[in-house]
């Protein structure tokens, strides 16, 4: 098909985001750069949200494999069990848009291919491992190359029911990880260094505080997550993009508790009493480590 043909193909596909996306903002979206760190339960869930949105442009990378566990919240299904997380996404935006150009790094983020991964980006989606030393170590490493080249990067957690996107606006100069890279290297757990360089320990849920003190007195306890967190976030991706697109700059942070919209005050009032104790323990835990 030819370039007029393939262009006609694309409007054709998008035109019902028209009139709520104007023309000129999708003209932007459809020449937006994007890579995505990571094609798990975050990562691909921000696929997900950007291949509808109708970005072209992709650089994709992830080592793991899909398996039957990962089906409860990642839009994958059993034919995906097996099969590289990034090669799966990098198929499901080419059924989209057969002409979208998407670049693959099944082995994931290494020191080897970390520039090669960066260059030529407009914006970075962080959405590496954090459950692993070896995970949080090339998240790390990740922000201070998208630092070094001033890249503009989104990082995603999902705690329980709240999904939420930290920024860092580092084509405008920012700090790596606002400062706090050198606290993040220090710590040898990975939750530590999480806390460290990434999220402070109030802005945890009240709703996941117990879960976190799980986690961490448990060793032998997978993290728990849930599909309506990795499906909010495929939501939030349009709204967040398009900020970017208007102003610039990434919006510092974006969280949303989608099970509070279902409490009560009385709800949430005792679970801020319950978070509180948690939270006196999770500070006595992180401090040790």
């Amino acid at each position: 098909m030819d370039a007029v043909s393939r262009d006609s193909d694309y409007w054709e596909t998008y035109t019902r985001n028209f009139s709520i996306i104007s023309r000129s903002q999708q003209e932007q979206i459809k020449k937006l750069r994007v890579g995505i760190a990571g094609c798990g339960s975050t990562g691909g869930a921000f696929v997900d949200g950007l291949l509808r949105l109708g970005v072209t442009y992709y650089h994709l990378t992830d080592n793991g494999t899909y398996d039957q566990s990962n089906l409860n919240r990642q839009m994958v299904s059993r034919k995906d069990i097996g099969r590289n997380k990034a090669n799966v996404y990098g198929d499901k935006v080419l059924d989209i848009n057969p002409y979208a150009d998407v670049k693959i790094w099944p082995e994931g983020l290494t020191k080897a291919n970390l520039t090669e991964f960066l260059t030529g980006i407009d914006f970075l989606f962080d959405a590496v491992d954090v459950t692993t030393v070896e995970g949080v170590k090339m998240k790390i490493a990740l922000h201070e190359e998208a630092g070094a080249l001033k890249i503009p990067t989104g990082s995603a957690l999902d705690l329980g029911y709240t999904q939420r996107i930290q920024s860092y606006n580092y084509h405008l100069g920012e700090p790596v990880l606002h400062g706090r890279l050198e606290n993040a290297k220090k710590k040898s757990h990975p939750i530590a260094s999480i806390f460290a360089g990434f999220i402070d320990l109030e802005e945890i849920p009240a709703s996941f505080s117990e879960e976190l003190v799980r986690m961490l007195t448990d060793p032998n306890v997978s993290a728990s997550q849930i599909g309506s967190a990795c499906f909010l976030l495929s939501s939030i991706s349009t709204p967040y993009i398009l900020y970017f697109i208007e102003n610039k700059r990434l919006p510092p942070l974006v969280a949303v508790d989608i099970k509070g919209f279902f409490e009560t005050q009385e709800i949430k009032a005792e679970q801020q009493k319950s978070s509180a104790r948690n939270l006196k323990i999770l500070e006595e835990i992180l401090g040790k480590l």
